[in-house]
């Protein structure tokens, strides 16, 4: 249609550049990564395991519905939930969209464990990156945890539920 349009413009359409092609396929898969985890975590929340965390957020005065529209999850207190259920990716994609990392002797683990998880989307919408809090307190451990920076996510550039405001925005 593009091409079609284009012709009908006397335009010509720039070819496709294969490096940007590459990094366009690398996010969708990244996205296919965030956007499974997200399912993840909103099963566990919803699983006996997640008890507790279902347990703080009505404490916190969080209804059902505002954690399920928000999105709200649970990522277990263990450091290989997630290759178990997102077995269909590679480990250097599960690392690659943040999900994952490594310590110094180069032990896979996973990055949020045993923390209350809220999906960062981006302006469409698509999960691209996560943030936790844990639900005890621990010393040496962050009471925060996002995402770190990846191909999707950049912390210094990403508003947080700018896709809810975006519609309210084009509407005025």
């Amino acid at each position: 249609a593009v091409k079609e349009l284009a012709g009908m413009a006397g335009m010509e359409v720039p070819a496709p550049d294969p490096v940007q092609a590459r990094r366009a396929e690398q996010r969708a898969s990244l996205i296919d990564v965030t956007e499974a985890a997200q399912q993840f975590f909103v099963t566990s929340l919803a699983s006996p395991g997640g008890a507790p965390a279902r347990e703080y957020l009505q404490r916190r005065g969080f209804s059902a519905q505002v954690m399920a529209e928000f999105g709200f999850g649970w990522a277990p207190d263990e450091r290989q939930a997630l290759p178990k259920a997102l077995s269909q990716f590679p480990e250097d994609t599960l690392e690659g969209a943040g999900m994952r990392a490594s310590n110094e002797r180069g032990e896979r683990y996973d990055r949020f464990r045993g923390r209350v998880m809220l999906p960062i989307q981006d302006a469409r919408g698509r999960v691209i990156a996560f943030g936790g809090r844990i639900l005890d307190k621990r010393d040496g451990v962050a009471k925060y945890l996002n995402s770190p920076d990846t191909d999707l996510f950049d912390k210094g550039r990403t508003l947080y539920n700018l896709h809810r405001a975006a519609p309210a925005a084009r509407q005025s």
